[in-house]
C-alpha cells in the first residue's frame, strides 16, 4: 500500500468507524489530539480498525506515541509496519 493510499484509508477508518466531527481539518500534517480532537480511546479504536480494516498487525512493543502525533506520523508508522513503500 502506498503512503497516500494508507492516508486515504485513515480517513476512512476516521470517516465511517470513528465518525469524527473534525475531519474537515484532515490532511497529513492534522495533530490527532489537537487538531481532530482524539483522545486516548479514540486512538485505541483506530488502531483496532486499522489493524481489522488495512490487515496492519501493530505489536504492542512498537507502539510509540511519537507515531500518533498526526495524520503523517501514522501514515510513516504504518508504512514500517507494513514494509510498504515510502512515496
Amino acid at each position: 500500500m502506498t503512503r497516500q493510499e494508507i492516508i486515504t484509508n485513515i480517513f476512512t477508518i476516521m470517516e465511517q468507524h470513528l465518525q469524527l466531527p473534525t475531519l474537515s481539518s484532515f490532511h497529513e500534517d492534522a495533530r490527532l489530539n489537537e487538531d481532530l480532537y482524539m483522545d486516548s480511546i479514540m486512538l485505541l479504536q483506530l488502531l483496532l480498525h486499522i489493524e481489522l480494516t488495512l490487515g496492519v498487525k501493530i505489536p504492542d512493543e512498537e507502539l510509540d506515541p511519537k507515531a500518533f502525533k498526526t495524520v503523517g506520523s501514522l501514515a510513516s508508522f504504518l508504512e514500517e509496519q507494513q514494509g510498504g513503500s515510502h512515496d
